[in-house]
């Protein structure tokens, strides 16, 4: 049994085994941007809600650094971060390609969606039903071989570390691959600080326009 998706690819092909991420909001056009540092490289895109209203959805990288740290697996971190395993492209192609990358960022849309509306999942676990679906969405995939009991993990460490940056402004994440942990350490170093105070993670907008005129999403 491989211990990770990755075992025997180049180091620059796999995803780190020990990572320390920071998140750090800043004053945007549109509401606060997040912006994300791993082992103190830049990686990724600055990300707003995308929405007209606070949802917290700027944060949702934890998930992906959840299914990182906690799977092993994570199209979308590993195109983030530049690891696509490219020297073999039959791997590259069907495991981190475009297919893989949806359904990476289909899950963590859904459990977003389904966690809004149960308290985060703060104090009980991902329902079955949830378990299921996100399951499903791994079809003909390399991370489909993973249980119930290893997604609900990568599912409720992933919020956890959501709450806790979101609720803080941002933060310090270690992640560690061979423990299948990642956890929130301290509040973001200083810097540009949010354009307001952190709205608190159960305070999450519905995303709907509140009135005429309000500013809309960058393009």
């Amino acid at each position: 049994m491989r211990e990770f998706f990755d075992e025997g690819f180049p180091p620059g092909e796999q995803i780190p085994r020990y990572m320390e991420v920071v998140l750090k909001a800043e004053p945007g056009p549109f509401g606060q941007v997040v912006r994300m540092t791993v082992n103190g490289i830049r990686t990724g895109d600055p990300l707003t809600d995308n929405s007209w209203s606070d949802t917290g959805y700027r944060w949702h990288d934890t998930l992906h650094l959840a299914h990182a740290v906690c799977l092993g697996w994570s199209p979308i971190f590993r195109g983030l971060a530049g690891i696509k395993r490219r020297s073999d492209p039959r791997i590259d192609h069907v495991e981190d390609g475009g297919r893989a990358a949806v359904a990476d960022e289909a899950i963590a849309w859904a459990v977003f969606c389904h966690a809004r509306t149960r308290g985060w999942y703060a104090s009980r676990p991902p329902e079955a039903s949830l378990l299921r679906a996100v399951r499903k969405m791994t079809y003909a995939l390399e991370v489909s071989e993973k249980s119930p009991e290893e997604w609900a993990h990568a599912i409720t460490t992933g919020l956890s570390c959501l709450r806790a940056v979101w609720a803080n402004g941002g933060g310090i994440l270690v992640g560690d691959l061979r423990e299948r942990t990642l956890s929130f350490t301290a509040p973001a170093p200083a810097g540009p600080g949010p354009s307001g105070p952190p709205a608190a993670p159960t305070l999450a907008g519905t995303g709907s326009r509140s009135a005429p005129g309000s500013a809309g999403t960058p393009a």
